[in-house]
Protein backbone atom coordinates (compact mmCIF):
# COMPACT_ATOMS: atom_id res chain seq x y z
CA UNK A 1 0.00 0.00 0.00
CA UNK A 2 1.96 3.51 -0.94
CA UNK A 3 1.87 6.42 1.18
CA UNK A 4 -1.25 8.57 0.60
CA UNK A 5 0.62 12.07 1.03
CA UNK A 6 3.15 10.82 -1.21
CA UNK A 7 1.06 10.78 -4.09
CA UNK A 8 0.05 14.03 -6.17
CA UNK A 9 -3.65 13.95 -7.82
CA UNK A 10 -4.89 16.47 -9.90
CA UNK A 11 -7.58 19.40 -9.33
CA UNK A 12 -10.55 17.76 -10.93
CA UNK A 13 -12.67 20.18 -11.27
CA UNK A 14 -16.23 21.25 -10.20
CA UNK A 15 -16.74 25.18 -9.81
CA UNK A 16 -20.66 25.52 -8.62
CA UNK A 17 -21.86 23.35 -5.88
CA UNK A 18 -23.83 20.20 -6.21
CA UNK A 19 -27.48 18.94 -5.41
CA UNK A 20 -27.55 16.22 -3.64
CA UNK A 21 -30.43 14.71 -5.90
CA UNK A 22 -29.27 11.56 -8.13
CA UNK A 23 -28.96 12.31 -11.67
CA UNK A 24 -31.99 11.89 -14.03
CA UNK A 25 -29.86 11.22 -17.08
CA UNK A 26 -31.65 8.50 -19.71
CA UNK A 27 -30.58 5.43 -19.20
CA UNK A 28 -27.55 3.32 -20.91
CA UNK A 29 -28.70 2.26 -24.29
CA UNK A 30 -28.51 -1.39 -22.80
CA UNK A 31 -29.51 -2.74 -19.42
CA UNK A 32 -26.57 -4.94 -17.99
CA UNK A 33 -27.40 -8.43 -16.66
CA UNK A 34 -24.08 -8.59 -14.84
CA UNK A 35 -22.36 -6.43 -12.62
CA UNK A 36 -18.42 -6.32 -13.19
CA UNK A 37 -16.84 -7.42 -9.88
CA UNK A 38 -14.42 -4.26 -8.86
CA UNK A 39 -10.66 -5.09 -9.21
CA UNK A 40 -8.26 -5.37 -6.00
CA UNK A 41 -5.15 -6.41 -4.87
CA UNK A 42 -6.87 -9.49 -3.71
CA UNK A 43 -10.50 -9.29 -5.90
CA UNK A 44 -11.28 -11.71 -8.25
CA UNK A 45 -11.01 -10.65 -12.20
CA UNK A 46 -14.09 -8.65 -13.32
CA UNK A 47 -16.96 -9.92 -14.97
CA UNK A 48 -17.10 -9.27 -19.40
CA UNK A 49 -18.83 -6.18 -19.70
CA UNK A 50 -22.39 -6.48 -21.11
CA UNK A 51 -22.52 -6.35 -24.85
CA UNK A 52 -24.40 -2.75 -26.20
CA UNK A 53 -24.21 -1.47 -29.79
CA UNK A 54 -20.85 -0.65 -30.95
CA UNK A 55 -20.02 3.11 -31.29
CA UNK A 56 -18.78 4.15 -34.49
CA UNK A 57 -15.30 6.32 -34.47
CA UNK A 58 -16.53 9.27 -33.89
CA UNK A 59 -18.77 8.57 -31.43
CA UNK A 60 -15.97 6.65 -29.31
CA UNK A 61 -14.26 10.03 -29.71
CA UNK A 62 -16.73 11.96 -28.49
CA UNK A 63 -17.22 9.65 -25.32
CA UNK A 64 -13.00 9.78 -24.89
CA UNK A 65 -12.44 13.83 -25.40
CA UNK A 66 -16.03 15.31 -24.73
CA UNK A 67 -18.43 13.23 -22.99
CA UNK A 68 -17.26 14.34 -19.50
CA UNK A 69 -17.91 17.79 -19.90
CA UNK A 70 -20.91 17.50 -22.40
CA UNK A 71 -23.81 15.56 -23.45
CA UNK A 72 -25.88 15.87 -26.07
CA UNK A 73 -29.37 16.53 -25.59
CA UNK A 74 -29.08 15.01 -22.20
CA UNK A 75 -28.45 18.49 -20.24
CA UNK A 76 -25.75 20.48 -19.15
CA UNK A 77 -22.88 18.92 -17.34
CA UNK A 78 -19.96 20.93 -16.75
CA UNK A 79 -19.96 22.62 -20.19
CA UNK A 80 -23.28 23.02 -22.37
CA UNK A 81 -25.24 20.70 -23.69
CA UNK A 82 -24.46 20.61 -27.50
CA UNK A 83 -27.97 19.70 -29.17
CA UNK A 84 -28.38 22.07 -31.88
CA UNK A 85 -25.72 23.87 -31.35
CA UNK A 86 -25.49 24.23 -35.23
CA UNK A 87 -28.21 26.72 -34.97
CA UNK A 88 -26.27 28.65 -32.82
CA UNK A 89 -22.80 29.01 -34.16
CA UNK A 90 -21.62 28.96 -37.60
CA UNK A 91 -19.73 25.75 -38.94
CA UNK A 92 -16.20 27.45 -39.24
CA UNK A 93 -16.60 29.10 -35.46
CA UNK A 94 -17.41 25.55 -34.00
CA UNK A 95 -14.51 23.41 -35.97
CA UNK A 96 -11.84 25.79 -34.75
CA UNK A 97 -13.47 26.20 -31.11
CA UNK A 98 -13.69 22.62 -31.07
CA UNK A 99 -9.87 22.11 -31.64
CA UNK A 100 -8.20 24.80 -30.56
CA UNK A 101 -10.21 26.62 -27.92
CA UNK A 102 -7.50 28.66 -26.22
CA UNK A 103 -7.67 30.24 -29.17
CA UNK A 104 -11.33 32.08 -28.77
CA UNK A 105 -11.84 32.31 -25.41
CA UNK A 106 -9.64 34.90 -24.44
CA UNK A 107 -10.60 37.23 -27.57
CA UNK A 108 -13.92 35.96 -29.09
CA UNK A 109 -17.20 37.82 -27.40
CA UNK A 110 -19.45 34.57 -27.72
CA UNK A 111 -16.45 32.15 -26.22
CA UNK A 112 -16.21 34.93 -23.76
CA UNK A 113 -19.97 34.51 -22.79
CA UNK A 114 -19.89 31.22 -22.21
CA UNK A 115 -16.86 31.15 -20.29
CA UNK A 116 -18.59 33.78 -17.90
CA UNK A 117 -22.20 31.45 -18.29
CA UNK A 118 -19.76 28.58 -16.90
CA UNK A 119 -18.09 30.11 -13.96
CA UNK A 120 -15.09 30.42 -15.62
CA UNK A 121 -14.27 26.77 -16.55
CA UNK A 122 -12.02 26.58 -19.45
CA UNK A 123 -12.33 23.82 -22.03
CA UNK A 124 -8.77 22.78 -22.45
CA UNK A 125 -6.96 22.26 -25.85
CA UNK A 126 -7.61 18.21 -26.38
CA UNK A 127 -5.17 18.23 -29.16
CA UNK A 128 -7.57 17.14 -32.00
CA UNK A 129 -6.53 17.08 -35.76
CA UNK A 130 -8.49 19.46 -38.39
CA UNK A 131 -10.09 15.94 -39.37
CA UNK A 132 -11.55 14.89 -35.85
CA UNK A 133 -12.92 18.53 -35.22
CA UNK A 134 -14.80 17.83 -38.19
CA UNK A 135 -15.92 14.43 -37.50
CA UNK A 136 -16.95 15.68 -33.91
CA UNK A 137 -19.04 18.43 -35.03
CA UNK A 138 -20.89 16.38 -37.99
CA UNK A 139 -21.42 14.03 -35.06
CA UNK A 140 -22.92 16.49 -32.86
CA UNK A 141 -25.40 17.51 -35.85
CA UNK A 142 -26.30 13.99 -36.35
CA UNK A 143 -26.84 13.74 -32.62
CA UNK A 144 -28.90 16.36 -32.41
CA UNK A 145 -31.35 14.50 -34.60
CA UNK A 146 -31.56 10.95 -34.13
CA UNK A 147 -30.52 8.26 -31.40
CA UNK A 148 -26.84 8.20 -30.91
CA UNK A 149 -24.24 5.87 -28.82
CA UNK A 150 -21.92 7.87 -27.04
CA UNK A 151 -22.13 5.86 -23.79
CA UNK A 152 -20.88 2.39 -25.56
CA UNK A 153 -20.18 0.05 -22.85
CA UNK A 154 -21.71 1.23 -20.13
CA UNK A 155 -22.72 -0.48 -16.78
CA UNK A 156 -25.05 1.95 -14.37
CA UNK A 157 -23.76 2.67 -10.70
CA UNK A 158 -27.04 2.04 -9.96
CA UNK A 159 -26.94 -1.76 -10.30
CA UNK A 160 -23.57 -2.03 -8.15
CA UNK A 161 -23.09 -4.28 -4.91
CA UNK A 162 -22.16 -3.69 -1.64
CA UNK A 163 -18.78 -5.18 -2.37
CA UNK A 164 -18.14 -2.73 -5.58
CA UNK A 165 -18.92 -0.05 -3.42
CA UNK A 166 -16.39 -1.11 -0.53
CA UNK A 167 -13.76 -1.39 -3.25
CA UNK A 168 -14.66 1.97 -4.55
CA UNK A 169 -13.71 3.06 -1.12
CA UNK A 170 -10.71 1.85 -0.96
CA UNK A 171 -9.77 2.80 -4.34
CA UNK A 172 -10.20 6.15 -3.27
CA UNK A 173 -8.64 6.52 -0.17
CA UNK A 174 -5.82 4.72 -1.70
CA UNK A 175 -6.43 1.66 0.93
CA UNK A 176 -5.98 -0.30 -2.71
CA UNK A 177 -3.84 0.54 -4.93
CA UNK A 178 -4.96 1.44 -8.93
CA UNK A 179 -3.64 -1.31 -11.46
CA UNK A 180 -1.78 0.90 -13.29
CA UNK A 181 -0.07 3.03 -10.47
CA UNK A 182 -2.56 6.18 -10.30
CA UNK A 183 -2.79 7.92 -7.43
CA UNK A 184 -5.38 7.74 -4.87
CA UNK A 185 -8.49 10.62 -5.12
CA UNK A 186 -7.54 11.55 -1.76
CA UNK A 187 -4.85 13.17 -2.19
CA UNK A 188 -6.45 15.97 -3.54
CA UNK A 189 -10.17 15.42 -3.45
CA UNK A 190 -12.62 14.45 -0.15
CA UNK A 191 -15.85 12.93 0.61
CA UNK A 192 -17.39 13.90 3.77
CA UNK A 193 -18.12 10.58 5.90
CA UNK A 194 -15.37 8.28 4.31
CA UNK A 195 -13.93 7.31 7.46
CA UNK A 196 -10.33 7.83 5.90
CA UNK A 197 -7.33 8.31 8.43
CA UNK A 198 -6.87 11.90 7.08
CA UNK A 199 -10.28 13.02 5.40
CA UNK A 200 -9.28 13.89 2.01
CA UNK A 201 -6.73 16.80 0.13
CA UNK A 202 -7.89 20.52 -0.08
CA UNK A 203 -6.49 20.64 -3.33
CA UNK A 204 -9.17 20.01 -5.24
CA UNK A 205 -13.16 19.95 -4.90
CA UNK A 206 -15.03 17.97 -2.20
CA UNK A 207 -16.61 15.04 -4.30
CA UNK A 208 -19.25 14.19 -2.08
CA UNK A 209 -22.30 14.95 -4.77
CA UNK A 210 -19.86 14.63 -7.76
CA UNK A 211 -22.46 12.06 -9.37
CA UNK A 212 -25.29 15.27 -9.05
CA UNK A 213 -22.96 17.04 -11.19
CA UNK A 214 -21.66 15.00 -13.97
CA UNK A 215 -24.21 12.13 -13.65
CA UNK A 216 -23.25 8.31 -14.36
CA UNK A 217 -22.18 8.68 -18.22
CA UNK A 218 -19.91 12.04 -17.49
CA UNK A 219 -18.56 10.46 -13.52
CA UNK A 220 -17.61 7.41 -16.04
CA UNK A 221 -15.81 9.42 -18.84
CA UNK A 222 -14.34 11.64 -16.26
CA UNK A 223 -12.98 8.68 -14.44
CA UNK A 224 -11.70 6.76 -17.50
CA UNK A 225 -10.67 9.92 -20.39
CA UNK A 226 -10.51 12.97 -17.67
CA UNK A 227 -10.48 15.97 -19.65
CA UNK A 228 -9.13 18.64 -16.82
CA UNK A 229 -5.54 19.56 -17.64
CA UNK A 230 -3.54 18.50 -14.69
CA UNK A 231 -5.68 15.44 -14.21
CA UNK A 232 -5.39 14.50 -17.79
CA UNK A 233 -1.67 14.37 -17.85
CA UNK A 234 -1.57 12.38 -14.32
CA UNK A 235 -3.85 10.04 -16.15
CA UNK A 236 -2.56 9.91 -19.37
CA UNK A 237 0.38 7.15 -18.23
CA UNK A 238 -1.44 6.02 -15.27
CA UNK A 239 -5.37 4.84 -16.70
CA UNK A 240 -7.95 3.90 -14.75
CA UNK A 241 -9.46 0.23 -15.89
CA UNK A 242 -13.28 -0.25 -16.49
CA UNK A 243 -13.58 -2.19 -13.14
CA UNK A 244 -11.88 0.65 -11.02
CA UNK A 245 -13.97 3.25 -12.59
CA UNK A 246 -17.13 1.12 -12.14
CA UNK A 247 -16.01 1.00 -8.08
CA UNK A 248 -15.33 4.84 -7.55
CA UNK A 249 -18.81 5.07 -9.36
CA UNK A 250 -20.46 2.58 -7.06
CA UNK A 251 -18.88 4.76 -4.14
CA UNK A 252 -19.75 7.95 -5.10
CA UNK A 253 -23.37 7.17 -6.06
CA UNK A 254 -23.58 5.94 -2.40
CA UNK A 255 -21.99 8.90 -1.30
CA UNK A 256 -24.55 11.28 -3.17
CA UNK A 257 -27.22 9.75 -1.84
CA UNK A 258 -26.33 10.00 1.98
CA UNK A 259 -25.07 6.34 2.15
CA UNK A 260 -22.23 7.98 3.77
CA UNK A 261 -23.06 9.12 7.68
CA UNK A 262 -21.82 12.72 7.96
CA UNK A 263 -19.23 13.46 10.19
CA UNK A 264 -16.40 16.27 10.54
CA UNK A 265 -13.34 15.74 8.34
CA UNK A 266 -11.46 18.58 9.44
CA UNK A 267 -8.96 16.29 10.16
CA UNK A 268 -7.16 16.31 6.46
CA UNK A 269 -4.30 15.91 4.23
CA UNK A 270 -3.33 19.82 4.24
CA UNK A 271 -3.65 19.55 8.04
CA UNK A 272 -1.47 16.75 8.80
CA UNK A 273 1.01 17.84 6.10
CA UNK A 274 1.06 21.14 8.44
CA UNK A 275 1.54 19.15 11.70
CA UNK A 276 3.87 17.21 10.31
CA UNK A 277 5.83 20.03 9.19
CA UNK A 278 5.91 21.62 12.15
CA UNK A 279 7.23 18.99 14.00
CA UNK A 280 9.93 18.44 11.79
CA UNK A 281 11.20 22.18 12.57
CA UNK A 282 10.76 21.69 16.03
CA UNK A 283 13.08 18.59 15.98
CA UNK A 284 15.21 20.34 13.76
CA UNK A 285 15.53 23.27 15.85
CA UNK A 286 16.41 20.89 18.97
CA UNK A 287 18.77 19.38 16.82
CA UNK A 288 20.49 22.57 15.85
CA UNK A 289 20.77 23.56 19.57
CA UNK A 290 22.56 20.94 20.49
CA UNK A 291 24.88 20.15 17.23
CA UNK A 292 27.95 22.00 19.40
CA UNK A 293 27.22 20.31 22.69
CA UNK A 294 30.26 17.79 22.69
CA UNK A 295 32.77 21.24 21.26
CA UNK A 296 31.14 23.50 23.95
CA UNK A 297 31.48 21.59 27.01
CA UNK A 298 35.04 21.18 27.23
CA UNK A 299 36.07 24.94 25.66
CA UNK A 300 33.81 26.20 28.55
CA UNK A 301 35.66 23.70 31.61
CA UNK A 302 39.37 24.72 30.28
CA UNK A 303 38.36 28.23 30.50
CA UNK A 304 36.60 28.00 33.90
CA UNK A 305 39.99 26.07 34.75
CA UNK A 306 42.23 28.56 33.02
CA UNK A 307 40.40 31.47 35.63
CA UNK A 308 40.52 29.66 38.57
CA UNK A 309 44.22 29.15 38.28
CA UNK A 310 44.64 32.66 38.20
CA UNK A 311 43.27 33.34 40.50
Amino acid sequence: MRPALLWILPPLLLSAPLSAQAPTSAAAPAAPSTVPAATTATAAAPAAPPQAQEQSPAEDLFARKCGSCHTVGKGVRVGPDLKDVAKRRSRAWLELFVKTPSALLDSDPDARNLLAEFKGVRMPDLGLSDAESRMLVDLVIRCSTEPCNLAGRFVAATTATPRDRAVGRELFLGLAPMKAGGAPCVSCHTVRGSKGLLGGGRLAKDLTNVFARLGDEGLDTALKSPAFPLMNKVYAVHPLEASEAFALRAFLYEANLGGEPARDDSWSVSLAGGIGSLAVLVGLNFAWGRRLRGVRQPLTRRRENGKEHLS
